[in-house]
């Protein structure tokens, strides 16, 4: 049962309407609902809204009118009624025989007018304790009563419902218009003062009119526009759909035949079918332009298929052949990433470029940016003269012209393009072409490729190698910047130079063995601060390190970029100097022992020294040592003798290259 039910709603929302039926569906309950709510909530306010302004106007009406007879009695009978012998008192209004004063009229005229057909009905209030029988009498009134004695308006209304009937009650304040009115509220004791005047607030008059029967009346004038206004809805959807059905659905059902006549190929593939005169007619433009552009697709699509057969199957080459290079890209970008150092990625990139292209050479050169040079980082096939690690290394990188622009450098024939000066390939035949690594926009190294062949740098063959270099990049950049978060482990944390540990492996990379030495040649200054324990002692260990920071960062200001500055324990430092010989190393450790003893420690700290001294130890590799411990054990020596003269001085090793030579041959001997 279930199963039917399911089955029969979806036959109901699968079902195939027609444009006019859904249109008609859409518009006709949206246009009824907005005429209902527009005549019901429109013309029904503002019907209630005149039906209140002219009970109002009705009401004003009755008080001008009971004003007109006051000022009556206030200029003709109230002077008469003065000249009396009699007075009257404070309870005149309780004898029957009293001439009508204002208030006994109000209520001779509310008897009347409540016995009219319309049934007014105008009641005298009043808040004062002397007119108990017209007391407040419910919320209308207390309400009413405080709004106009706060706010100063002349009427205060609220529609309600009284004896079961709709009425609205309009209620002004009662002024005093005569001297009697005065006298006698100011006379009773039960007034709350004795001190009234004319045209003060005595009390208020209520008007009810009873509405009940406009009311009906705007009901059904209600529904009678809103039967016209329905009847108006309906004639304007029967009007939208003939219009939908002359305009659209014939034109379309034609057009549509016509298609399909056309897509089972009942016509020849030039023959335009040709539409009926009344169909052309009532179309609109925009069909018109559909039919044409039907017609003109049609002919752009047979008659390629039957004139071109062969660019589909060129067409799926191509795409075979892409889709081969995405797989092969996505297969070379998992095995980049599972590489752990930068020459592993190098050699993924090699091996990806050398599969398919007839390369000679492959170089790789990292900008040192630090030490402001471009080295070579890789080669293959591996050249003798072109060593990593070892020179030509290009002092001045911008001199080539893809560090300096960012682009790539690419030479068809070097017999007879123009080549670049920085190449090392100019004197080869072929074709050479330099690409640059780039991150982020900035350029990290270059990738020189060599090929024997001119002329074979093609289209197809730079899209692949820019998306082999471009994928290799992001790697090589990740791997630097995680070498150089490794390095920051190696900075000591009080002093900010390196520590131990750094320095024993960048000395272990600038001094290279004998074989690839080609006169390098590196300077080492051992320091050590005079006397420091005295001052640990004496001023405690918190100005101690003080101390050992402000002459940490001394030595950095006073030292190139390219020097390395290491605490090697203590208060003892250690700095390389590369590429500097004996005598310009002993100009610079003079520089940073003036620049030491020039310094004036209280200004940092109350209680620090006034000054404090450095001693320092000179050594060169490879003219006092052939290793890296024997030139630390050159330089120590060299501190040890400065403190044994005195401090505060600057001692070079003693002896040459040949005794460090003769040293080791001794050594040798002994050995075997």
């Amino acid at each position: 049962m279930m199963a039917n039910d399911q089955g029969s709603r979806w036959t109901l929302s699968s079902r195939r309407w027609s444009t006019n039926t859904k249109l008609l569906l859409f518009i006709a309950p949206l246009l009824l609902l907005l005429l209902v709510a527009f005549t019901w909530l429109f013309l029904g306010q503002q019907r209630m809204k005149l039906l209140e302004h002219q009970t109002i106007a009705t009401a004003e009406a009755i008080l001008t009118q009971v004003r007109i007879d006051r000022e009556y009695y206030a200029s003709v009978l109230t002077p008469k009624l003065s000249s009396a012998p009699r007075r009257l008192n404070a309870d005149y209004y309780h004898t029957p025989t009293a001439f009508p004063l204002p208030s006994t009229f109000l209520r001779e005229a509310t008897e009347l007018m409540a016995s009219a057909p319309t049934g007014y009905r105008i009641e005298q209030i009043s808040p004062w304790p002397i007119n108990k029988r017209n007391a407040l009498k419910g919320s209308f009134q207390e309400e009413g009563f405080r709004t106009l004695t706060e706010t100063g308006e002349a009427l205060y209304s609220r529609r309600d419902v009284l004896n079961g009937a709709a009425v609205m009650r309009i209620l002004a304040l009662d002024k005093a218009v005569t001297q009697s009115c005065v006298s006698c509220h100011n006379a009773h004791p039960e007034s709350p003062k004795h001190d009234f005047q004319l045209h003060d607030v005595m009390g208020g008059i209520e008007i009810t009119i009873p509405i009940e029967s406009s009311l009906k009346a705007a009901r059904q004038d209600q529904l009678r526009f809103m039967g016209g206004a329905m009847g108006v809805g309906l004639l304007i959807i029967a009007l939208v759909m003939v219009g939908t059905r002359q305009v659209i659905l014939k034109p379309m059902r034609e057009l549509t035949s016509q298609m399909r006549n056309l897509a089972q190929g009942k016509r020849e593939v030039l023959e335009k079918p040709v539409l009926r005169r009344r169909t052309e007619k009532a179309m609109g433009e925009e069909f018109r332009q559909l039919w044409h552009g039907f017609w003109e697709m049609h002919l752009n699509t047979r008659t390629p298929q039957q004139d071109q057969p062969g660019d589909l199957a060129q067409q799926t080459g191509a795409l075979q052949l892409l889709n081969k290079r995405l797989m092969e890209l996505q297969r070379i970008s998992q095995v980049m990433q599972q590489a752990i150092s930068e020459e592993e990625v190098y050699r993924i990139l090699t091996h990806s470029l050398q599969e398919g292209l007839p390369l000679k050479q492959i170089l790789i050169l990292r900008l040192n940016a630090s030490e402001d040079r471009l080295e070579i980082v890789w080669t293959y096939p591996s050249r003798e003269d072109l060593a990593v690690d070892s020179y030509p290394v290009w002092n001045q990188p911008s001199r080539c012209p893809v560090i300096r622009s960012g682009r790539e450098y690419k030479v068809h024939d070097v017999s007879r393009d123009l080549t670049c000066a920085s190449s090392l390939s100019n004197k080869e035949q072929g074709a050479y072409w330099c690409v640059p690594l780039v991150i982020g926009g900035r350029t990290i190294g270059v990738v020189h490729l060599v090929s024997s062949v001119t002329r074979c740098w093609t289209e197809d063959t730079c899209q692949w190698i820019e998306a082999l270099i471009n994928m290799a990049a992001p790697m090589i950049g990740h791997l630097q910047h995680l070498e150089r978060a490794k390095r920051r482990a190696l900075i000591d944390e009080l002093t900010g130079a390196y520590n131990r540990r750094f320095l024993e492996e960048a000395l272990a990379k600038l001094i290279v063995p004998d074989d690839r030495r080609k006169g390098q040649i590196l300077s080492l200054l051992v320091i050590d601060l005079d006397r420091f324990k005295r001052v640990n002692d004496a001023y405690g260990h918190p100005v101690g390190d003080l101390v050992l920071k402000t002459v940490a960062a001394t030595l950095h200001r006073t030292l190139k970029s390219s020097d390395v500055l290491a605490r090697y324990g203590g208060e003892e430092f250690v700095v390389v100097l590369p590429g500097t010989e004996t005598s310009n190393a002993l100009v610079v450790a003079e520089r940073l022992r003036v620049a030491i003893a020039g310094l004036t420690l209280r200004t940092l700290a109350p209680a620090a020294p006034a000054h404090i001294t450095i001693s320092v130890g000179v050594a060169t590799y490879p003219t006092h040592a052939l290793s890296i411990p024997e030139l630390i054990r050159a330089a120590d020596q060299a501190l040890y003798q400065a403190k044994y003269s005195g401090r505060n001085r600057v001692v070079c090793t003693p002896g040459s290259l040949e005794l460090a030579v003769g040293k080791r041959t001794e050594e040798r001997d002994a050995s075997s």
